[in-house]
């Protein structure tokens, strides 16, 4: 959680030291005006005395004292300036907090509050790192020449420098943070025609469902299915619009019955109010969560760091005050893209479904591993989609499914509830659903919705290997692939 005092210390520092010394040189002045008041009439009223200041005499005689005057005008600029800035960072904060949480109850409201919220933020972010600067600069000419009769130029220009660095990478990286998110998968787009039988099964679940047509269909490795309108990045290319992406060693796992709920639960974020929150919020939200870690982690040393800082605080706050109603929000959606799932297929093939995804998906990761030691051995899986459904056919036991109940699956773009909370939404128990989500060899797979399946396997588990012997450092020239299916 953000800390609130960070935030404050961050917006109304300067503010106050600012205004601060705005008012003690102006102090200082109308005492040393009073000084000379005494000594020209010693005698004088000490009411009158005491309210004799710069600004009173500067009202009246202007002409007379232009370069005191002059000076005190601009100390009343700073002040004001001061002032200002720190009731525009506080209300900037309020205002961010409130839309928060009134978002929590309103789809509507956060569907259009988001995105123009992030913009306003980044506006009024660069507004107070002028006018900080200002401030700041302000402050520290108008306190050296008063206490000390001299002026550091050289830290002023820092500070300007600071602000023109600061106001320049807030607008290259504050509003890049609204962007949606960008998913990269190993795997291949596959047209109409190069597996009809699948586009078939997918747009007829849509034409059932009254949902909106994917653009795209990309088949990988990664054992999760999802529908996104960000941009997909793939062996094939870069996909934009609304792609499906399905997970063959899953498909190997799933019957066809059980493909059909999944893709029914993906597909039905896609119809009616859920089709702008798919659109128009959760990918830009996710990006947007994706782009300031980014920042956090990326934003660079010295002048450009420390003015960073303000946006990547306040930008954070935003986030955290939106998350509460994101989480709800996301939460409910998902409920309601099961019922869709259920309707495209059936409850008990969803609910089977899902068993299966939260209790085997993990043991890709085990495979990941198996690969990694074999490419360092000089070997290789010819088919690692095939080499897990081997793996789970050793593991699907009732032991597999202990535990489950209060997991959660990951996601690209959105946030799941806990299988339990899923499960019950169906009215169906884990124990209803264990013979079902234990046969993991099915007659009908999923997978023979593909034309040569084990030949795209192959050739997606060549990348993925190559890829993971790339980021490992792994020289392949010695690598030659094993004819085992499953690891040694």
């Amino acid at each position: 959680m953000i800390s609130r005092m960070w935030l404050f210390g961050l917006l109304l520092a300067v503010p106050l030291i600012g205004f601060l010394v705005a008012e003690g040189i102006q102090e200082h002045f109308n005492a040393e005006l009073r000084s000379a008041f005494l000594k020209q009439l010693p005698g004088a009223d000490p009411v009158i005395v005491a309210n004799l200041t710069l600004d009173r005499l500067c009202e009246d005689n202007p002409s007379e004292f232009r370069d005191i005057c002059s000076t005190n005008d601009n100390l009343n600029l700073m002040s004001g300036a001061a002032v200002s800035a720190g009731l525009v960072g506080l209300l900037l904060l309020l205002v961010i907090r409130v839309a928060g949480s009134l978002a929590r109850g309103n789809r509507r409201l956060l569907l259009w509050l988001f995105k123009p919220g992030l913009y306003l933020t980044g506006l009024v972010l660069v507004g107070l790192v002028v006018v900080h600067a200002g401030v700041a600069m302000g402050a520290i000419y108008y306190g050296e020449s008063t206490l000390i009769g001299r002026i550091h130029v050289g830290i002023i220009g820092a500070i300007a420098l600071g602000a023109l660095v600061g106001v320049i990478a807030i607008a290259r990286n504050a509003f890049s943070l609204v962007r949606k998110a960008q998913t990269v998968v190993i795997g291949k787009a596959l047209s109409q025609n190069e597996a009809p039988s699948l586009w078939r099964c997918v747009e007829g679940i849509a034409d059932r469902l009254n949902a909106l047509h994917p653009d795209n269909i990309v088949l990988g490795l990664d054992p999760n299915f999802f529908v996104t309108e960000a941009e997909v990045a793939c062996l094939s290319g870069s996909y934009t619009g609304r792609t499906l992406y399905c997970s063959l060693p899953l498909m190997r796992i799933l019957n066809l019955k059980e493909f059909e709920a999944i893709v029914g639960h993906e597909l039905g974020h896609y119809k009616g109010l859920d089709t702008k929150f798919s659109q128009r919020f959760f990918p830009i939200y996710r990006g947007t969560t994706n782009a300031i870690v980014e920042l956090q982690e990326t934003g660079g040393d010295g002048t450009k760091a420390i003015a960073l800082l303000p946006a990547i605080a306040v930008f954070s706050y935003f986030l955290e005050s939106f998350s509460v109603a994101e989480s709800r929000i996301s939460r409910d959606r998902e409920l309601a893209a099961d019922k869709e799932g259920a309707t495209a297929s059936d409850g008990r093939s969803l609910a089977s479904a899902l068993v299966k995804v939260h209790a085997f998906s993990g043991f890709w990761e085990g495979l990941q591993y198996a690969a990694v030691e074999a490419l360092k051995q000089g070997k290789a899986f010819i088919n690692a989609s095939k080499a897990y459904a081997e793996v789970i056919a050793g593991h699907a036991k009732a032991d597999a499914l202990k535990g489950l109940a209060d997991t959660h699956l990951s996601h690209p773009t959105d946030s799941h509830p806990s299988l339990a909370s899923r499960l019950g939404s169906l009215g169906i128990s884990m124990d209803d659903v264990e013979t079902d989500a234990l046969n993991v060899s099915p007659t009908l797979a999923a997978i023979e919705l593909v034309m040569q399946s084990e030949r795209l396997e192959e050739e997606i588990s060549d990348a993925y290997q190559v890829f993971l012997a790339r980021q490992l450092g792994i020289n392949l020239d010695s690598t030659a692939h094993s004819d085992e299916q499953g690891g040694n």
